[in-house]
């Protein structure tokens, strides 16, 4: 290893290329200055992410989820080890890309090391959180200025880092409407994203109920998970049964997501919750699509109503037919608004983010 880079030990909740936290994380990994920094993986398992950790040559250590206490010799022992483990891979930063945690031995470790801890806030941290241990960050990072300004610190500082989109991906996505048996003269509009009542499926459904236009067809992509694990989500079974009699296919998980934006004229996101901050609007920027979104939490950082997209109160079921038809009517809009949307994409969520995010580590590292 080079002894002149610096290393970055980054915890990832996730073995596989799934959810907000892991995309920000492994998209970030892609684009790293790999000249003066050297990025170490902790992974929970064995999992999807691997082939592509070991195509971009980046080191990483099937280590579990954080140890929170499980009893004293439990947590002395695997104090040990996480002491071994950065002392053995001269770790300069820790980068917790998540903050469900509580009280992981991981960062008693750091700390003991004289190790700065980042931790990335994804979601919003409101009391009686944080963590107890979230004190012991040097530095949290926000994905917008949303999270930053709604969660609870405990003081530590914050900064803002917008997740970065991968242009390459997006430019070389294809058309698959053959293989879901769409012609191409259909104007295809899309959800994309978990299915779940908070991310607006419900919402989803409805539109696709009240826009009769015969030209028209409607996608839902995603994974239904189980309820017991996540109580507003839907099964497979309860899905179709709410889209029966509709326009509507029902996809499943894609892990060619990129397909997906390329096959579709428009994309919907109808959330219902406050969202941090909304992947699948700079990844319908990248793919050059508009999209119709709820103006919540930190999506109006990213769309600009009336310019790149189409902003809706949230559950406004009337403004989100009101704005579709509007881009279902006008094609060179549909078109215009897509090119400014990837041009937004293109300035402020692609190489900016990732180089303000080294610089905080140069800022880390010089106060250490």
């Amino acid at each position: 290893m080079n002894k002149n880079k610096k290393v970055i030990c980054y915890f990832s909740p996730s073995s596989g290329d799934w959810g907000g936290s892991s995309r920000v994380l492994f998209t970030n990994l892609k684009f790293l200055d790999r000249k003066n920094y050297e990025p170490i993986v902790l992974i929970p398992e064995s999992g999807s992410i691997i082939p592509l950790l070991e195509q971009l040559a980046i080191k990483y250590v099937i280590w579990g989820q954080l140890h929170e206490p499980t009893g004293l010799v439990k947590y002395v022992k695997h104090f040990i080890k996480s002491i071994l483990l950065f002392h053995n891979h001269k770790i300069d930063i820790f980068h917790i890309s998540n903050c469900n945690y509580w009280r992981p031995v991981e960062i008693l470790a750091a700390r003991f090391l004289r190790i700065p801890v980042i931790t990335h806030y994804h979601v919003v941290i409101k009391k009686p959180e944080p963590a107890p241990f979230v004190k012991m960050s040097r530095l949290l990072i926000a994905n917008s200025k949303f999270t930053a300004k709604t969660s609870e610190t405990d003081n530590v500082p914050i900064d803002v880092v917008y997740p970065i989109v991968d242009m390459e991906r997006f430019e070389n996505a294809k058309n698959i409407r053959q293989e879901l048996n769409i012609s191409d003269d259909k104007i295809v509009i899309s959800f994309i994203g978990q299915i779940r009542k908070l991310k607006g499926i419900e919402l989803f459904v409805e539109l696709a109920k009240k826009i009769s236009h015969k030209n028209v067809k409607f996608l839902i992509v995603g994974s239904c998970r189980d309820p017991k694990q996540i109580g507003d989500t839907y099964t497979v079974d309860s899905l179709n049964e709410a889209i029966e009699g509709t326009n509507i296919n029902y996809v499943g998980y894609r892990s060619d997501v990129e397909n997906l934006y390329k096959t579709s004229d428009i994309i919907i996101m109808p959330s219902l919750w406050d969202e941090p901050f909304g992947l699948i609007n700079i990844e319908a920027g990248a793919a050059s699509k508009p999209i119709v979104a709820a103006r919540v939490g930190g999506i109006p950082e990213v769309i600009n109503h009336g310019d790149n997209g189409f902003l809706f109160d949230r559950g406004d079921i009337e403004s989100l037919v009101f704005y579709t038809n509007k881009l279902i009517a006008d094609k060179n809009l549909r078109i215009e608004m897509g090119k400014r949307a990837r041009q937004t994409v293109k300035e402020k969520f692609t190489d900016q983010p990732i180089r303000k995010l080294e610089n905080l580590y140069e800022s880390l590292l010089v106060r250490s």
